[in-house]
């Protein structure tokens, strides 16, 4: 098993919690420095989520609309913790009545959740259960971080993101682009926006055996957004990765694939 250096530094979700609240887990906006999961194993856990700056609210401001609200399959995912902590990440519809999204985003920790289409007719709102981890072992940088929500009600969309395994093309070396449909602020609903097209390399020799990078571009509360396929300089709905963290030291964003043990995995948890 191949693991990823110590010194990476795994950015998990983030957290917006209200000026009584305290921080979960410790840590601060300043104190970003990552703790070892299992000591001398290389593997890494996930630092403790980020706080929201004092007096930082969400924006009023309708959000932007990328490619005019084509990707409206992209959803903000808002989890509360036991301790009534509020705490964000980002999604995509691949159903009616299912979000795809990065397993350290459906830890047991948390105790509801609740997703928003913001780039959707009328702007749902729906309530989301059943939490489902492809591995529960996701700290561990060479294991899969992602799973899925399912919705109390559908989200009628006139699609949905496609499941698509492009990882036998990128390692037999193809070339392929990617690119997100991200917060521009690491704030709950912050505004969205279409990165640029990147290019999509493998991180199996890095350690994340289900992984791919892009060069380094998120925000903040990027956690489980969607990546997908570029093809002819056009963005596609075809999902092929879900955001995991960011190594600035490598300036990389890593990604785990939708690849075949996901899709078998899926496909018998759902019965599709």
């Amino acid at each position: 098993m191949r693991l990823a250096s110590t010194s990476l530094s795994f950015v998990a979700f983030a957290a917006v919690v209200a000026s009584s609240a305290l921080v979960a887990c410790g840590g601060s906006p300043e104190d970003r420095s990552p703790t070892p999961y299992e000591e001398g194993s290389g593997a890494i856990a996930p630092l403790p989520p980020s706080q929201a700056s004092p007096g930082k609210s969400s924006p009023a401001a309708p959000v932007t609309k990328p490619d005019d609200g084509a990707f409206s399959e992209v959803v903000y995912v808002f989890m509360r913790d036991r301790r009534n902590q509020k705490w964000f990440c980002t999604g995509t519809l691949v159903a009616a009545q299912r979000v795809v999204t990065a397993a350290h985003c459906l830890d047991p920790m948390f105790v509801s959740y609740e997703i928003v289409a913001p780039l959707a007719p009328d702007r749902p709102r729906v309530k989301a259960a059943a939490p489902a981890q492809l591995s529960v072992a996701f700290e561990d940088v060479a294991n899969p971080d992602i799973g899925f929500l399912t919705l109390d009600q559908p989200v009628v969309l006139g699609h949905y993101a496609t499941l698509t395994d492009v990882g036998p093309r990128v390692d037999a070396g193809e070339s392929l682009s990617a690119a997100a449909v991200v917060r521009t602020d690491e704030l709950p609903e912050a505004p969205l926006e279409t990165s640029a097209s990147m290019p999509l390399s493998s991180t199996v020799d890095l350690g994340y055996e289900h992984g791919f990078a892009t060069p380094l571009f998120t925000k903040g509360g990027d956690s489980g957004a969607g990546l997908f396929l570029v093809e002819n300089g056009q963005i596609t709905h075809q999902l092929i990765g879900v955001a995991r963290q960011p190594e600035p030291s490598r300036s990389l964003d890593h990604f785990t694939r939708i690849d075949a043990s996901f899709l078998a995995w899926y496909g018998d948890k759902t019965g599709r």
